[in-house]
């Protein structure tokens, strides 16, 4: 046993500390300034066991019950007000400057539209923190908090329907303009059987239901009973997508990233990587002459030309590419807009874009610690002339982040 300070978080589950004796550790749940005896768990990080010291004025009663077991939210005994400010200590540590600006949630629940449940032995939840059990077992949930009641509603649909053992999970999308709610009911391969599962699946009161076979990240869609395509409309433009396209998480925040994202300056020609259904690329086709937009994905690739069609735009051009191939195939464009998964950019796209070197880019991040990588090989060429900090994610660490880069002359 330890007794440790803790310094200030990290951008993961644990807060950074010292020991008496002066080494650095890693501890979770915690909160800035506090003293605790810890004992080591694996590597860095040790695990809070009894407090000597608390900051009262950063913690709260955390509004879950399954809190801290439950590995989704990570922050929740702090304050909604110290979270913000966490994050931005965390963007100013990790980037060297505060954000100009900084969204925040209008409400720290009820505001997730995606959620995926385990499914074992006829009951569903969330993992387990490995701070509480390394092998991750099931942790039973009856409802989420971050959820809106339709999904939560589904859940407990869902704990009443006797599904086989081979059920691996569900995916649950709430369209929250319309209160539809569709499932992804995902089976593992052995003993699948679709009649079985077609059954099942009419019992579940939701818009549409999805078959799936596979195991772990590889998934196949078998099937779909219902409707498997849903719109909202977001500043004026209608978006249509289904339940296999990337969405926005914060369904509270989409207005707001919507009318944040624009270029600082006027550009004629643009390219927009990661693009998805084109929740972006709709209002950026206002601010330049032509647009080529590109997806991976091309399950959202058809529904951002089919988003483009119904709008009535016509000065994009929009693909199903790999990002690193269109940076290389786009030629004079002036606007870069980019907007990576969470491993960030790759390194060869990096250095494309040095070689092309558009006058601005607009950097969209849900993950600090790529976007410091990123940015430190691109500002030997670019400087930072605005940014934002989104607190998309209340009671988690993570944050969504924008930098609006000017090529130096």
């Amino acid at each position: 046993m330890a007794v440790a300070e803790i310094k200030k978080p990290s951008y993961g589950l644990e807060f950074v500390a010292q020991t008496r004796a002066g080494e650095k550790i890693l501890v979770p749940f915690t909160a800035v300034g506090e003293l605790w005896e810890v004992k080591p768990l694996k590597g860095e990080v040790y695990k809070p066991e009894k407090p000597l010291r608390l900051n009262e004025t950063h913690r709260r009663k955390p509004p879950c019950r399954y809190f801290p077991k439950c590995f989704n939210c990570q922050w929740m005994h702090l304050k909604p007000e110290i979270q913000t400010r966490y994050k931005i200590n965390l963007f100013e540590e990790y980037l060297g400057f505060q954000p100009d600006e900084v969204l925040t949630s209008p409400s720290e629940f009820s505001y997730r539209v995606r959620a995926f449940f385990y499914h074992r032995g006829g009951k569903w939840g969330f993992r387990k923190s490995w701070i509480f059990d390394p092998a991750r077992p099931l942790l039973e949930i009856e409802s989420c908090p971050l959820l809106p009641e339709p999904l939560n509603q589904t859940l407990s649909r869902l704990r009443d329907i006797k599904f086989p053992d081979n059920l691996w999970g569900a995916e649950l999308l709430l369209n929250p303009q319309r209160g539809e709610v569709f499932v992804k009911l995902l089976f593992l391969k052995r003993d699948f059987n679709l009649s079985t599962a077609v059954a099942l699946a009419r019992d579940i009161p939701a818009v549409g239901v999805g078959i799936y076979r596979g195991e772990y990240r590889h998934w196949e869609r078998i099937q779909t009973l219902g409707s498997w395509e849903t719109e909202v409309t977001l500043k004026g433009f209608a978006y249509r997508f289904s339940p296999d396209c990337f969405l926005q998480p914060n369904y509270l925040l989409w207005e707001s990233f919507l009318s944040l994202i624009r270029p600082l300056g006027e550009h004629r020609k643009a390219l927009e990587l990661h693009a998805g259904i084109g929740f972006f690329t709709l209002p950026l086709s206002r601010w330049v002459e032509g647009l080529e937009s590109s997806d991976i994905n091309c399950e959202s690739s058809r529904y951002r030309e089919i988003n483009l069609r119904i709008n009535g735009i016509d000065n994009v051009k929009s693909f199903c590419l790999d990002a690193l191939r269109h940076a290389k195939m786009a030629k004079d464009y002036e606007l870069l807009v980019v907007d990576p998964p969470r491993g960030g950019l790759t390194r060869p796209l990096v250095e494309t874009i040095i070689e092309k070197r558009p006058r601005e880019i607009v950097y969209i991040s849900c993950n600090l610690l790529s976007l410091r990588r990123d940015w430190e090989l691109l500002r030997g060429f670019y400087r930072v002339e605005r940014s934002a900090l989104l607190d998309q994610f209340p009671n988690g660490y993570h944050t969504e982040s924008v930098l609006w880069l000017k090529l130096k002359i």
